[in-house]
């Protein structure tokens, strides 16, 4: 009888030591080695808005980042992967896409390229189609800034009618994958 009543103490112990340590861990955020910012691309978001423009982009930029042990990036690559849409009765004879980046910049604020996407001339007869590219040489430093403060950060898709920015949305703390 005195194991049995010596052996309940200590698993009731060693249990709460477990969900302690597990709990503790769940709490700490996880470096993801590709964070996913997804984005639904808007002409209302652009400073100033774009009136009229009936059209969007619905996608994605993802990190897929290389840490060293210590959990600094060390390098990474960033891929645009985004679905356009521009209504035909916008975009006579057709629409040209002429880039596509991340901006440094708050919301309501215009700001500098931080990430080019190499994207400088789409020409798309029907207005609706598919941008992905793949980026590599982002320094550390940038990819982490972006980390560290996303809603810092904009993405957006610039057109040969628009070329200050056509479509925009403010960047936020991405999904792990």
């Amino acid at each position: 009888m005195k194991r049995t009543s010596l052996l309940v103490p200590a698993l009731v112990v060693g249990i709460l030591a477990l969900v302690a340590i597990g709990g503790a861990s769940a709490k700490k955020p996880a470096l993801s080695a590709t964070p996913v910012f997804k984005l639904n691309l808007k002409p209302s978001q652009e400073v100033p808005a774009i009136k009229g423009l009936k059209a969007d982009a619905v996608g994605s930029v993802t990190f897929d980042l290389e840490r060293s042990p210590a959990g600094a990036i060390t390098s990474g690559e960033v891929i645009f992967y985004f679905n356009y849409s521009f209504p035909a009765a916008a975009t006579p004879p057709a629409v040209t896409i002429t880039g596509l980046h991340i901006h440094q910049g708050a919301k309501g604020t215009n700001g500098s390229i931080v990430v080019n996407s190499g994207v400088v001339s789409i020409v798309d007869a029907d207005g609706k189609g598919n941008v992905t590219t793949v980026v590599t040489g982002t320094s550390p430093a940038t990819l982490q800034a972006i980390l560290d403060n996303p809603r810092g950060y904009y993405v957006n898709l610039h057109t040969s009618v628009n070329q200050g920015g056509a479509l925009r949305e403010q960047m936020h703390n991405p999904k792990k994958r």
